[in-house]
Formats: structure tokens, sequence, C-alpha cells
């Protein structure tokens, strides 16, 4: 409840610094470390080149409407590409906790209009990454070998889908190896996908890899030899 109050309170020193400006308004974000947030605002009366984006991680008393922004950068956050104009950036956090992101445009009258956005960073996603596997001959065992990020131990479920029969989904629970090999046994070729990695603080992934297909094999079947006979 603490934390509740503690982002509430700077929405509202956010809005109330925009409201110095030109009418713009405060939002709160949350994402997650390591994941690519894109920012967009519209644009109006200033050129592309006019916008500034600019990151702080220490806000306590400052006045941000005139102090830069002071974000280690790229320690704890950066702009992807190392972009940071123009009316739409990419920023990722490498660090978890609490960062205000101000957006600064510049017109010719001169005009001077900031936007401000709260922003909660939470740990990384857990992720299992199945590697590609390789084909196998039809009544062999394949082998699905999972690589694991994040904080253990995880649970993760995996759906098989054969394209004949309907998909099927298995739960593995408290998996701490890593890398975790799964051992499968398909008749026909098969397509896995890792559909959910819950790791031990409870944080879901409802999308953590892509998928990859086992290729089986048919075997060679026994004919009937028959007399060639000219």
């Amino acid at each position: 409840m603490k934390r509740l109050k503690h982002i509430i309170f700077w929405i509202t020193l956010a809005i109330g610094l925009v409201a110095t400006g030109a009418g713009a308004s405060g939002q709160s974000i949350t994402v997650y470390a390591e994941e690519p947030f894109t920012f967009t605002v519209d644009v109006q009366t200033a050129s592309e080149d006019n916008i500034t984006w600019e990151i702080y991680s220490d806000f306590a008393g400052i006045n941000m409407a005139a102090v830069p922004g002071n974000c280690p950068i790229p320690a704890s956050a950066e702009f992807v590409g190392n972009d940071n104009t123009g009316s739409s950036v990419d920023i990722v956090w490498h660090v978890p906790g609490i960062y205000i992101v101000k957006v600064r445009a510049v017109n010719d009258c001169p005009t001077d209009n900031m936007k401000f956005y709260l922003v909660e960073v939470l740990e990384s996603l857990p992720t299992a990454v199945i590697e590609p596997p390789g084909a196998i001959c039809e009544g062999d065992d394949g082998t699905l070998v999972l690589t694991l990020d994040g904080d253990l131990p995880f649970t993760i479920k995996v759906t098989a889908d054969d394209g004949i029969n309907p998909p099927t989904v298995t739960t593995y629970t408290n998996v701490v190896d890593n890398p975790f090999i799964i051992t499968v046994n398909p008749t026909v070729t098969t397509t896995y996908t890792i559909t959910q990695v819950i790791d031990v603080d409870g944080t879901v992934n409802n999308n953590p890899s892509d998928s990859v297909t086992l290729i089986v094999n048919p075997r060679p079947t026994n004919t009937v030899i028959y007399q060639y006979t000219p």
C-alpha cells in the first residue's frame, strides 16, 4: 500500500509540473526490465528535430522543467539506437525502480511544451526458450532443450501440436535444471511451444518464446518383391 501512495504522489507532481507548460497531461506506466517500451506523442506545432526525451532516476525535490535528465545511461536505462529525439522513441530499462520520462517540444514561436510519464519498472519476465530440435525417425525419442532465465524454480507449460489431433499441454513444476531437457516421442512431425512460464515470485510470462518444429521422418516399409518378366 505504501508503494501505491508513492506512485500517486509522483503522478500528482508530474501533472503539476506539466500544468506550467502547455497543458499536456501526466501518465503512469508499468513496464518490465529488459523489455523495450515505445513512447509516442502527437506532433502538432513542433518539428521532429525539436522533440527531445529525457529520463530521471533521481527526482526528489528537482524541478524537472528546468533540470536535465539524470538517469545513468546505459547502466540503468537507455534509448534504443541511442536516439532520444522525435515523436516516437524506444526505451529499455535494465534496473527495476521508479523513473520519470520527460518529453519536450519546442516550436518556432517559441513555445515550450512538456509531458511527463511516471514509469514503474518491474523485474524482468522469466523466459524459457526451446532450441530448434534435430529430426528423428518414427519410433525414436526426440529431445527438447529449454534455456531458462529468471528466478528458479519455474513452472513451465509446453503445448504440442501435430496438426492432426487437438493440441496437448504438459505442465512441468519445480523446474530447477538449466538447461531443462524434455524427452518426447511424437509419431508425426510436431510443433512445440512454451505457452507459459511462472517464476518463484509468481511472475507470469504468457509469451515466452517462439515455436519449434520437430520433424519425424517415416521409416521405410516392407514391400512384396515381384519377379520381373520381360
